[in-house]
């Protein structure tokens, strides 16, 4: 009877987080494919006929193309400086037995803990002293010493699992260092790699407050700025707005669904010891 009852109840709990978790996103997939009116009067019902001018007035009038343009410029390269910065890091951290760089690798995790809102401040007075307030490098920049703590525990984890006698054997062969993880090690982060990129890929994609307060308007919008600026001060016309949201989503569905099986074995694998 304990029994059924603790199985009931975990079941019950289950499903209720499980309507928490779909009832937003159901709530815009189907009003995104409403008129405004539909969605003021029917908010939780199906869209029936669906209508797709939405989608067509998102790409005009509020250029999602161009948002597009400068998400991804901005989460590229912020990922490919991250992790050329962090994977060459991790490598040092895996592989060294000098006490001074595992002290080194808990103060750079540390990181992880801090909550990128109170660095935001902090990180634009430097910006601003540097001139880099205003500019794509200066958000990559910021990017980089935000973000850089996540993908160098993954990465370091990672390569605890990777034998030292690859390299040995490469060291052997007259194999420089560099050599050795460019061509060796580097190649066996794939995994992990895809691990990084859907993790940060998704936080930089979605992030609002640092490109909003560190690029401004004068520089250019992001996605997420621009589905804000969507939103009218009086009025808001919610059906262009869910439309926009399906549409800043549906980048990082396609890069989960094609990067699905390295995600996961990057994940798993630095929880299993050599």
């Amino acid at each position: 009877m304990k029994f059924s009852i603790k199985k009931t109840l975990f079941k019950s709990v289950i499903a209720f987080l499980l309507i928490l978790y779909i009832l937003p996103l159901y709530i815009a997939v189907s009003n995104a494919f409403k008129n405004y009116e539909s969605i003021i009067k029917k908010p939780l019902s199906l869209p029936f006929p669906p209508i797709l001018d939405n989608f067509q007035r998102a790409f005009k009038e509020v250029e999602i193309f161009t948002l597009y343009g400068n998400s991804i410029i901005i989460t590229v390269l912020s990922l490919f400086a991250i992790m050329l910065l962090a994977s060459t890091m991790s490598y040092v951290f895996a592989r060294s037995p000098k006490k001074q760089y595992k002290i080194l690798y808990i103060i750079v995790l540390t990181g992880m803990m801090i909550p990128v809102q109170n660095i935001l401040i902090p990180s634009i007075k430097t910006l601003q002293f540097l001139k880099l307030i205003g500019t794509l490098p200066g958000l990559i920049l910021f990017y980089c010493g935000t973000y850089v703590s996540m993908a160098v525990f993954l990465y370091t984890e990672f390569m605890r699992t990777i034998p030292v006698s690859l390299e040995e054997s490469a060291e052997i062969d007259g194999a420089s260092p560099f050599r050795i993880y460019f061509q060796i090690i580097f190649p066996l982060l794939r995994s992990c790699t895809a691990s990084v990129v859907i993790f940060l890929g998704m936080w930089i994609w979605n992030d609002f407050l640092p490109p909003m307060y560190i690029l401004g308007a004068a520089r250019g919008r992001t996605i997420t700025t621009g589905i804000y600026g969507a939103i009218g001060t009086y009025t808001t016309d919610w059906s262009l707005v869910f439309a926009c949201v399906i549409l800043a989503s549906a980048p990082i569905v396609i890069l989960y669904l094609l990067l699905q099986k390295q995600f996961q074995s990057g994940i798993t694998a630095g929880s299993v010891k050599q």
